[in-house]
């Protein structure tokens, strides 16, 4: 359940010290211990989707996807309790099977899962319409038809910072189950951080993941998802309830709870209590002083009422900022939800159709697009936007 009854609050979280090595099965073990074993999790010959990050595909050590080892480990717990897993994603932007493959393979993904025996299913086609009965802001969602017909999901996600989320925790490694440009429009149509924030509640709250392991044992800090720096912490967290596993990766990485939006759109709907958001199982979770936050943009310290007119004046817009670095592979374009970027070859954005949902800093594979703050917002804040 992604969310604790009035009787359970507030929820367990587990976190211990972890490596990627050979005591990395040990410690998932002592790790889910608190919640009494897979076997409590799972039930013998149940269809698990394991529901990975794939951002793009990236080499494990820049953390940007789930570590093949500990996804490794965690199939492995999984098949020893008797459960049939398979390993789903959906990478943002347009995803033929070749590209999908191609970030499976440099992930170093399919080769440790075609080790395990375990298939890696592709969501792209044919999705199916999903009701959410709890939803604010969206009353359904197209999910890809794997993880409906699954018995349960089970995510397996790595830590990371989010430039317009703030971080990425188990309530947004939940948009992964929408296939590619469905997650580009609803960017579109959920342009405020809030209501983006809303909009995955509403998702994670319709499918429900049974369980979520959160791999912190090497994080990505600053511009996250997909652009920031590999950081060692040492750290394993899960979970059965995303929101209190979310606070517990908030106090880690020394993000105030409620500048994570998407703990305020639970905190909003009484799903948390942010000032006692979890029980702590294991080891203690020390906060991390010097993890670089992701910068925040000048339209987060303005009042609602001057949003629209922050987001044209002094919001971080995204630019091609190293051509270099460029190899003009047209992702960036590919995931516009409202066409603004033109390939020239190199990339061009129009700021006026432009949404600010930064999805194509995320999918660049070379760091060669980044947020920048225009001018109006250096000259007057003083560089207080690339303030963390």
């Amino acid at each position: 359940m992604p969310a604790s009854s009035d009787s359970d609050r507030p929820a367990l979280v587990s976190h211990v010290r972890a490596a990627h090595g050979p005591g990395l099965p040990a410690a998932l073990e002592r790790l889910v211990a608190p919640f009494g074993g897979w076997g409590a999790i799972v039930a013998p010959h149940e269809r698990v989707a394991v529901k990975i990050n794939l951002l793009r595909g990236a080499p494990p050590e820049r953390a940007v996807s789930t570590h093949p080892e500990t996804l490794r480990a965690v199939l492995r717990a999984l098949k020893a309790a008797g459960a049939e897993p398979f390993v789903a994603d959906s990478p943002g932007g347009l995803n033929g099977p070749a590209k999908v493959a191609r970030a499976y393979r440099i992930a170093g993904l399919s080769q440790m899962c075609a080790e395990e025996g375990v298939q890696v299913v592709d969501i792209e086609d044919q999705p199916v319409l999903v009701e959410a009965p709890q939803g604010r802001l969206f009353r359904h969602f197209r999910i890809g038809r794997p993880f409906l017909r699954a018995d349960a999901i089970v995510q397996v996600g790595v830590l990371k910072t989010h430039q317009l989320m703030r971080l990425t925790g188990a309530v947004k490694l939940t948009y992964g189950c929408i296939p590619g440009l469905e997650k580009a429009q609803l960017h579109v149509r959920a342009q405020r951080r809030d209501d983006f924030a809303d909009m995955l509640l509403d998702l994670h709250l319709a499918l429900r993941p049974r369980f979520t392991v959160i791999d912190g044992i090497i994080a990505m800090e600053g511009q996250g998802p997909g652009g920031g720096r590999p950081r060692e912490l040492g750290s394993l967290f899960a979970a059965g309830d995303a929101l209190a596993l979310d606070a517990a990766l908030a106090d880690r990485t020394g993000h105030p709870r409620r500048d994570i939006y998407t703990l305020t759109a639970g905190e909003r709907r009484g799903l948390i209590d942010l000032e006692d958001a979890y029980r702590l199982a294991g080891d203690p979770v020390e906060t991390v002083a010097d993890f670089a936050h992701a910068r925040r943009d000048i339209q987060e310290l303005l009042p609602p009422s001057l949003h629209r007119l922050g987001r044209r004046l002094v919001t971080a817009r995204p630019r091609l900022v190293d051509a270099d670095a460029c190899i003009e592979c047209g992702e960036c374009a590919g995931i516009c939800g409202v066409t603004a970027i033109a390939l020239e070859p190199l990339p061009e954005f129009d700021d006026g159709r432009c949404v600010r949902c930064y999805a194509c800093t995320e999918v660049c594979p070379t760091g060669a697009i980044d947020a920048v703050e225009p001018w109006l917002a250096r000259r007057v804040f003083g560089g207080r936007a690339g303030a963390s």
